[in-house]
């Protein structure tokens, strides 16, 4: 009687299907995929160095404000120029990191845009927060008790805008009587339930037309917002007063 044969091995096998059509295709499939995989490897530490390189990295000397108007100041300018970031110029997310970190700025009203220059500036378009009026206040840790607010109704660090009040415009007008406690940070909003902060800005925006339309010759040195918001019985007495420069009250 005939002995069966023995079944080949594994490495027979194996032999077998490498040397088919199928074989040598399995073969570069998976060269393919080494090549793949290390090429990737590569990549992956390349670019983790090249995050990790100081002169690749964008931080507070990056920045370039672009039609910043002159009148505004070199303290608006320092002050923006203190803006504490730290990103890669490769990183795909910098222009947003540096849009968020110039946004939380006290002084900064708006972000119009970001351009990232290579490889090492970034040139930024912001609308500055404008100063609306001095508010007084009854904080006793305010300078001369006044606080600076902005036509937003923030809270303004006035030793910024130094320059920018000392040039010719209308005269900012004292704002008096506003019951609540101003914010404890620059740049956050001020908010009364008795609305008398929007009332005083409302009031002030008023007295700069004023001396618009009188060309300088007269202006409001004082609002007195007291009063608002009257009872309905005790609004015909006026429920804000206008201080003028010579001495004249209007209601």
């Amino acid at each position: 009687m005939a002995r069966r044969k023995p079944p080949p091995t594994l490495r027979a096998r194996s032999a077998e299907l490498l040397a088919s059509p199928l074989g040598r295709w399995l073969v570069r499939g998976l060269l393919f995929a080494v090549v793949l995989l290390v090429g990737g490897l590569v990549v992956r530490q390349a670019r983790a160095r090249a995050f990790r390189l100081q002169s690749y990295r964008l931080g507070p000397a990056a920045l370039h404000y672009v039609g910043l108007h002159p009148e505004l100041g070199p303290e608006i300018e320092a002050s923006l120029a203190r803006i504490a970031f730290d990103v890669s110029v490769f990183d795909a997310s910098a222009e947003d990191v540096v849009r968020e970190a110039v946004a939380r700025h006290p002084l900064v009203a708006a972000v119009q845009s970001v351009e990232i220059r290579y490889p090492d500036r970034v040139d930024v378009r912001v609308v500055v927060r404008q100063p609306a009026a001095w508010f007084r206040t009854r904080d006793a840790s305010a300078r001369s008790g006044l606080v600076l607010v902005s036509t937003d109704a923030r809270l303004l660090e006035h030793e910024s805008y130094r320059y920018y009040l000392r040039r010719p415009r209308s005269p900012l007008p004292e704002v008096a009587g506003v019951r609540a406690a101003p914010p404890s940070f620059y740049g956050q909003a001020w908010q009364d339930l008795p609305e008398q902060v929007a009332e005083g800005l409302a009031a002030a925006r008023v007295a700069e037309w004023l001396y618009r339309d009188f060309n300088g010759t007269l202006y409001v040195r004082r609002i007195d917002v007291s009063r608002f918001p009257a009872p309905p019985d005790r609004r015909r007495q006026g429920e804000v007063r206008f201080h003028l420069h010579d001495g004249t009250v209007v209601e």
